[in-house]
């Protein structure tokens, strides 16, 4: 009597044991067969999405050619920043930033992309030929905003360093009534 304590919770965990033996292999198998059921055939597999970092013939956002690596260039900016100084908050304030290709390749700007959504910067999607001068254009919404403002816009290009960075500086004041 004395052992059949012991013998009975022995036999208790064993039988709990082979349970749990018996249920994880039962899910794997079906695990499997979901597995073989969802899994797209070869023909049916989507194609992967190319990478940003494929050369490509065309720039399907643009319609322009897409610069290679050989293609590389140089870019001078008249300026890189611009001042409005003390200025009544409300207007909708315009600062260009005009740049020339002064590489032998053309020049193609991919992105400028503003630090807020109070700056929205324009440019010209076409290629710049060597030789030839282009502008960024600058609008900054001052509605709603006061005191010191400091916005930036990164611009990627393909020249080396890819990125320039343009900013607009201003003191924004409240119109007094």
């Amino acid at each position: 009597m004395k052992y059949l304590h012991t013998i009975s919770l022995i036999l208790i965990l064993v039988a709990l044991g082979a349970n749990f033996y018996l249920d994880n292999k039962h899910d794997k198998a079906i695990m499997a067969k979901l597995d073989a059921m969802t899994a797209p055939t070869a023909a049916s597999k989507p194609a992967a999405e190319p990478s940003p970092f494929d050369k490509t013939p065309n720039d399907p956002l643009h319609g322009t050619q897409t610069p290679q690596v050989a293609d590389l260039t140089t870019i001078s900016f008249e300026h890189t920043a611009h001042d409005f100084g003390r200025v009544e908050s409300g207007p909708v304030y315009t600062a260009t930033y005009k740049y020339k290709n002064t590489g032998n390749a053309n020049l193609f700007i991919s992105s400028a992309e503003a630090s807020c959504g109070c700056t929205v910067p324009t440019w010209s999607k076409e290629a710049i030929k060597p030789g030839e001068t282009g502008e960024i254009v600058l609008n900054f919404d001052s509605k709603g905003r006061n005191g010191e403002q400091l916005k930036t816009v990164t611009v990627t290009t393909n020249t080396e360093p890819n990125k320039n960075v343009l900013t607009l500086h201003t003191i924004l004041y409240l119109k007094t009534k």
